[in-house]
This record gives C-alpha cells, sequence and structure tokens, in this order.
C-alpha cells in the first residue's frame, strides 16, 4: 500500500498548488477560453466537467484537430490510464487503468466498453471509428456499469458525433504527406426549416502506403479507410426532439507486418523495424493476399422528449452490423509454415429509455430499462505446409519451460539451423535429405459463435444533502441469455498428414490437428446455452470545496459477464473436449479525486487516486507442455490488484499561450496467492498492455499578425515499459544440453520506455476561415513495438509489430 500512499501525496500536493482539472479543460486552450469549460453528458445530464464525481477526460474536436487526433491510439497519449492498442482496424486493445479489452471471440464479452452516440459498440472487430466531425469524446475510468452497463466493466470511451444545427456551415480539408499519405475529409450542414429541421453529412478518406517493406508481397502497415455519417434533426416543438444518424465505413488496408523475432527476413534481419518477407501460399482463401477487408454500418435514432420543468425522457434504439476478413502470415517469415485468417461478423439491435427528474431541488435521477439482442461469429480459417510444420515442432518448439531466462534444446539441430537462416531454399534443401516432403497443404477451420439476450433496469438518485455536499446512488441490473457455438473442421484435408508427423517427431499426430481422417473432410459442432444475471452500483460523495473547485470519493462496482468457453482448444482450432463456464469477473473500485480552477481561471488541475480490487480475473494461458501443439484455455486467474494515481494540469498565462500536461501512474499486478492462499500462475506479474507510467506534455502558441494568426503545437508523449503478454516473458537463451552452447535467442515480448515527439504548425487566414498547416509525428524516428508474441508465440517464435516511424506532410482546410 506505500505506493498508493505516495501516489495520493503527490497528487494531492500538486492539487493544492495549482487547482484541478487540466486534462478535462485541455481542450479549451485551442479556444484561448479556460473559463469556456467543457460541457459533458457522462451521468445523463448536462454538467460542467469539473461537477463530474468521477475520473472523467473530455476533449472537444477543436482541440482534437489542434493536436493532430484522427485516430484512437493517438487520443489514448493525452489521457492518463488509458492505452489503445492497434495493431489494425480490425484488431485493437482498449486498456484503461490495466485492464485490456482485446478479444475478438464472439463469446467473450469486452472489458472496456466503447460507445457511439449513446450505443454500445465495443465488439473489438467493429470498434474503431474514424474520429472526424466530432462533437466532443468523453473517457469515463473506473467501473461504469450503472451509467453506460454493457461491458463497462472498466470504464468506458464515449464518442459524440457533431449533431445538424439551424445554420449553413462546412469545411473542407485536404493533407497529403510521406509514404503517399492523402486524407480527405468534410462536412456541410444544411437548415431545411428554420428552427424544425436540419441536415448535416460528413465524410473522410485516408490512404497511406505500407511503412513495412514486404518484397515477397505489398508492403505491409498501412492505412486505407472511409467513412461516411449523415445526420438529421427534427424539432417539431421547443420540447422535442428527434436525431436519425446513420454511419458507413470501409477499411481496405494492406496485412499488418507480424515478423518473426527469431527466424530473420530473407536477407534480413529479426528486427521488426526493418523490411519484412511474409507471404501467403497454397492457394488459401481463393489465393487472398495479406489484407484487410471490414465494412461496417449503423443507424441509430435518438428522441428527447421534456415533458414539464421537472420530467423528461430519452429514448436512443440502434441496429449495427459489422463484416470483417484479415488474412495474416502467424510465423512471419518468408517459410510456407502457416497461414491463417480470421473472418468475423455481427449484427446487434439495442434499445432504451431513460426517464429524468430534475426541477432545480435538492433531488435528481433517472430510470429506465433496455434490451440488446447480438449474434456473432469469430471464422479461423488457417491452412499450413504439412512437412514444414513438422519440421518446426522437431526443432525450434521442441524446447523445455525457460528457468531463469534459459531453456534447453530437444529437437533436430541440423533442422533448428536451416530455420534460422530465414532462407527457404535451404531448408527445402535440410528436409530433402532427411526425406520430408515440402507443398503438402491442408486447411482447417475453428468457428465460434454466440446468440446473446441481454435485459437491464437501471436507476439513480443524487440527492443534495447541503448546499455544498451531494450524495449519489445507483445501480443496475442485468439479465443474460447466452447461446454458444463452437465448431472445427478440417476443410481441405490431406492423408499424408499423420503419416509425416508421425515420421519428423516420431510421435502420433499432435492435438494441433484434427487427426487422420483419411482425407476425408470432418466436423465437429457444440453449442450451450446459459443463463446468467449480475448487478453493478455505485455510491459517490461529491463536495463542493469552492467555487468551480470540487472533491469526490466513490466506489463503484463492476461486473465482467460469466464466460462459456471450450476446454483445451488448440491455438489452431481444434480438439474441443468439453465446455466450461468461467465465473464472472468483479472489479471493487475506490476513488478520490479533486478538480477545480484557481488563479481567476489562469490554471486548472484534476488529480484522482484510486485502488481496484479483482475477483476471478479471466485469462487465456496455454495449457499443453511445451515442445506439443500449442493448447489454450481461458481460465479464472484468480485475485489481482491495481493502485494508482493521475494528475493533468493547465496553464494559460494569456489568450496566446497555454501549456498542457497529464500524468498517469498505475501499479496493476496479479497478487502472490488467491484468495485461498493457494500461489498463482501469474503471480507478481504486471498486467499486459500497461505502462507503470504515462506522460503528455505540450502547449499551443499563437502569434496574430496583421496577415493572419500564426500557430505552434508542439507534443510530446512517453510511457514506461509494458508486457505484451500475461506471462511477463523475458528473454530465453536456447542451449544445447550436451555442450552448453547457444541454439537461438527468443526475444522478450515486451517494449521499454520510449516516448514520441510531434509538432503541428502553421496560420489561419481569413479570420479563420483557411488554414495552411504542416505536421511532423515521430519527429525523432524513435524505433519502438506495439505489440509481441501473437500467434507465433505460441510455437516458440513470437512475432513483433512495429510502431508507426516517423510520418510528416502538410494540408489546408476551408471552413464556410
Amino acid at each position: 500500500m506505500r505506493h498508493l500512499f505516495a501516489a495520493c501525496a503527490s497528487a494531492l500536493a500538486l492539487s493544492c498548488a495549482f487547482g484541478a482539472n487540466a486534462q478535462d479543460s485541455a481542450q479549451d486552450a485551442y479556444l484561448g477560453e479556460i473559463d469556456d469549460v467543457i460541457i459533458v453528458t457522462s451521468q445523463f445530464r448536462e454538467q460542467s466537467v469539473l461537477e463530474v464525481p468521477l475520473a472523467v477526460t473530455a476533449y472537444d474536436n477543436e482541440f482534437l484537430q489542434s493536436i493532430g487526433v484522427t485516430e484512437f491510439d493517438e487520443l489514448s497519449r493525452f489521457v492518463p490510464g488509458f492505452v489503445v492498442q492497434e495493431q489494425s482496424v480490425n484488431n485493437p486493445g482498449f486498456v484503461l487503468r490495466g485492464i485490456t479489452s482485446d478479444s475478438g471471440a464472439s463469446n467473450i464479452e469486452p472489458r472496456v466498453s466503447v460507445f457511439q452516440n449513446g450505443v454500445s459498440i465495443a465488439r473489438s472487430r467493429g470498434s474503431i471509428v474514424q474520429l472526424f466531425d466530432l462533437e466532443r469524446v468523453e473517457v469515463l475510468k473506473g467501473p461504469q456499469g450503472t451509467l453506460f452497463g454493457r461491458s463497462a466493466q472498466i470504464g468506458a470511451v464515449h464518442v459524440i458525433t457533431q449533431k445538424p444545427t439551424y445554420a449553413y456551415e462546412g469545411y473542407a480539408t485536404a493533407e497529403f504527406g510521406n509514404f503517399d499519405q492523402q486524407h480527405y475529409e468534410g462536412a456541410i450542414n444544411i437548415p431545411l426549416i428554420e428552427d424544425k429541421l436540419a441536415f448535416r453529412a460528413a465524410a473522410t478518406y485516408e490512404r497511406r502506403a505500407g511503412f513495412i517493406d514486404n518484397p515477397t508481397e505489398r508492403d505491409l502497415n498501412g492505412t486505407d479507410s472511409v467513412a461516411v455519417r449523415a445526420s438529421l434533426r427534427w424539432e417539431p416543438t421547443d420540447n422535442l426532439t428527434f436525431d436519425l444518424i446513420g454511419h458507413y465505413g470501409s477499411d481496405t488496408p494492406p496485412g499488418t507486418s507480424f515478423k518473426s523475432g527469431v527466424i530473420p527476413a530473407l536477407g534480413g534481419t529479426t528486427n521488426p523495424n526493418d523490411f519484412a518477407t511474409l507471404n501467403t501460399f497454397g492457394g488459401f482463401l481463393d489465393n487472398a493476399p495479406l489484407s484487410i477487408d471490414r465494412e461496417l454500418f449503423d443507424v441509430t435514432g435518438i428522441v428527447n422528449w421534456e415533458i414539464n420543468d421537472a420530467w423528461s425522457v430519452t429514448s436512443t434504439t440502434a441496429y449495427r452490423e459489422f463484416d470483417s476478413l484479415e488474412v495474416f502470415d502467424p510465423d512471419g517469415t518468408a517459410f510456407d509454415i502457416f497461414i491463417f485468417g480470421e473472418d468475423a461478423e455481427g449484427e446487434q439491435f439495442s434499445s432504451d429509455i431513460r426517464f429524468n427528474y430534475d426541477n432545480g431541488g435538492r433531488l435528481k435521477g433517472f430510470f429506465g430499462g433496455g434490451i440488446f439482442l447480438e449474434e456473432g461469429t469469430q471464422g479461423v480459417p488457417l491452412g499450413f505446409d504439412i512437412g514444414n510444420t513438422a519440421a518446426l515442432f522437431a526443432s525450434l518448439n521442441a524446447i523445455s519451460d525457460p528457468v531463469d531466462g534459459v531453456s534447453f534444446f530437444g529437437g533436430s539441430l541440423p533442422i533448428a539451423q536451416a530455420f534460422l537462416t530465414g532462407n527457404p531454399a535451404v531448408l527445402e534443401a535440410t528436409l530433402g535429405v532427411a526425406g520430408i516432403p515440402s507443398g503438402v497443404f491442408q486447411t482447417e477451420d475453428f468457428t465460434n459463435g454466440s446468440d446473446n439476450t441481454s435485459f437491464d433496469v437501471f436507476a439513480e438518485i443524487a440527492y443534495q444533502l447541503t448546499d455544498r455536499l451531494e450524495f449519489t446512488a445507483g445501480g443496475r441490473f442485468t439479465y443474460d441469455d447466452k447461446e454458444t457455438l463452437f465448431s472445427s473442421a478440417i476443410t481441405s484435408p490431406n492423408p499424408l498428414t499423420p503419416v509425416i508427423f508421425d515420421a519428423v517427431i516420431g510421435a502420433p499426430l499432435p492435438s494441433v490437428f484434427a487427426g487422420d481422417t483419411g482425407g476425408v473432410v470432418s466436423s465437429d459442432d457444440f453449442d450451450i446455452d446459459n443463463t446468467f444475471s449480475g448487478f453493478t452500483w455505485r455510491a459517490v460523495l461529491n463536495y463542493e470545496i469552492a467555487e468551480n473547485v470540487f472533491g469526490y470519493v466513490n466506489y463503484s462496482r463492476g461486473r465482467r459477464p460469466q464466460v462459456i468457453d471450450d476446454e483445451a482448444v488448440n491455438a489452431l482450432g481444434v480438439g474441443i473436449v468439453d465446455f466450461q463456464v468461467i465465473d464472472a469477473e468483479i472489479v471493487s473500485s475506490y476513488e478520490a479525486g479533486l478538480k477545480g480552477s484557481f488563479l481567476d481561471n489562469l490554471a486548472t488541475v484534476e488529480t484522482a487516486v484510486y485502488y481496484y480490487d479483482y475477483e476471478n480475473f479471466q485469462s487465456s494461458v496455454r495449457v499443453s507442455d511445451p515442445g506439443e501443439a500449442p493448447v489454450f484455455e481461458t481460465i479464472n486467474a484468480g485475485t489481482a490488484d491495481a493502485i494508482g494515481a493521475e494528475l493533468g494540469l493547465q496553464l494559460q498565462p494569456s489568450d496566446d499561450f497555454a501549456f498542457f500536461l497529464t500524468y498517469g501512474y498505475n501499479r496493476a499486478r496479479f497478487d502472490d496467492e488467491d484468495a485461498q492462499g493457494n500461489p498463482q500462475e501469474f503471480g507478481g506479474n504486471q498486467f499486459r498492455l500497461s505502462p507503470d507510467h504515462s506522460l503528455s506534455v505540450g502547449f499551443n502558441y499563437r502569434y496574430p499578425t496583421s496577415y493572419g494568426a500564426f500557430f505552434l503545437t508542439p507534443t510530446y508523449t512517453w510511457q514506461s515499459e509494458v508486457f505484451f503478454e500475461d506471462e511477463n516473458q523475458g528473454e530465453v537463451s536456447v542451449v544445447n544440453p550436451a555442450d552448453g552452447s547457444l541454439v537461438f535467442t527468443i526475444p522478450a515480448v515486451r517494449q521499454e520506455s520510449y516516448g514520441l515527439l510531434n509538432i503541428r504548425g502553421g496560420v489561419d487566414l481569413l479570420d479563420g476561415q483557411v488554414r495552411i498547416e504542416g505536421y511532423v509525428e515521430n519527429l525523432l524516428d524513435e524505433e519502438f513495438i506495439i505489440d509481441a508474441g501473437n500467434t507465433g508465440g505460441s510455437f516458440g517464435i513470437p512475432t513483433f509489430i512495429a510502431g508507426a516511424p516517423r510520418f510528416f506532410g502538410g494540408g489546408v482546410t476551408v471552413r464556410f
């Protein structure tokens, strides 16, 4: 607990020195008016962000544009306690205060909820949307089950798009940069009937060539996205508003470079930031290239009716669907070993109604209910070269469990050495001498599916105990009916598979393959139906210390629903033997904070300190022995805790200069022992994708002249070391037990601390109607990775994904 006390003392000392709520109002720097505090709806009513008794970071569109944020991962660098990892638009990870939500499985609920205009879009393969033409983005930290319900076990990200207004206006942006970058964005707002009916349309398109050269196919890690949005607002009376919002997005970028950290690229190295030689083979998925193809569509209707001065009703109804296919090379080499795909689709319908009460007196609150219907599938088609795969099991994968960073090699040394050249010709020759054939191909498929129905009822009251002290309490009851489907199949069997494996590894066919079917297509299908229910709640005390200065304490309880999982399913999706129900994951959150503005609104600061206690923490682990085909299960990993503190500071000594800083400390660890005193598998380990420290700092400087206003906005973001797996694997030396010589090295699955420096600058002309701007991102060309381990790590050859190099460019925006 000493870490928590130290964090509390530091945070509260800074609060006393400077005030509160920098991160929540940093966006005002762009406007030069710090007292123009942003209004949020985090608690389902309009409030100054200073008044909200929870840790919420809210940025409006103007500030996001000033720092060049158009993607979630860019946004997260300016929100303490928030990390977004984008392997691709199809495979993101959202992390809040140490807890990661990144599973693409249709049977597992996200931990962090992503909302767009009040509607959950949290399913991983459909959660990434382009951040354009927004009103604001709110990031709420801590369990938000009472307020947001669906999947908000540890927090929520809420994207609020720009709604139509009754003025004719719009903008258009064109931007160009290195790696053939093109970015076009625009919006137009048209009033149709004065103060009654208005329409708004917005669109964005961005393309950037891949920054990882890949001579064997097209370059990797690029961007190719388009999104359009149409919104209609109708106000038939002064107290009744209808909003209808439709959104369509399409993403067709090149594939992701999962580059091996053990086997070098052909003629290259294992450095993930250098060129790769990844490929597809065997006619997999009709010769589909390494690529992503994703489409999503949603339509949302929102009704707001102010019944009288005390009562109002809000109803939100939405339909959403997504369909995505990603093809990737999981071994990360030039060898024909594995080729994988992920084919995910889902559709959902939701509707909720909320009754709000506020007569201006001491009591206010809301109650309501909703329904959420969802169907989804995640298919994992895969192909493999039988001979090369058997050779991998007989060499690089044939190692012991590491002890103190050392594993013993137990396979074929000549085959391992051939793999380590990275040259397919050398391996083919080596296997030819050993009598192992290449070019024998088999495909298999694994699918998980879900059909979920969920009902919610919720209520919350806030009561003014005194003129300065307010108490808030609320809860949500959820009932879930979950049907879960699993199937595995050999879709293109080869009768040579068991023969080759028996000859190469001297053992029966590993469980990684579905078995000897004699060349006949086989399939197994299983499904199970269960019902679950749960209750989440929160209680808050908020005290107004002085005008625009607030202190609060709160307790909240979050819940991730039970998971129906298949036991002993391996990385290639076969070997289902039974079902298990993993207990609901429970988190208890304790938080205290101080917010406000000081020095005649020249300074604002926000501080928060928190402690989380987890029960039944859900994690996916490998349960097979080293050297065997990898088999994974979702397990109850036991108990864990997190302590942390967050700080945001803004100083604005003049209308033309504003400085902002955010800092987050989060120490999230698995407990050494579970609740019964038994040692835990990950005891003491750091949560994956969770840096202990993160920092962002920047300023906005404007220099008005008679020609226009010049501006400069440099920003620097930094984070400490992160691990990419809960195992916290360090570097492993694989040695020959016969003589102790080094055979090969498995690199650590982590990223050391690093920082990124970005600069934007330009000039506003014609009273801000025209902006000419240039930018440099990652000015120092820092090399870093955004993920490691991945599917390749299941076979002893972890893969690594490079972060973006230096990007630069410029553009023009015209407003009318």
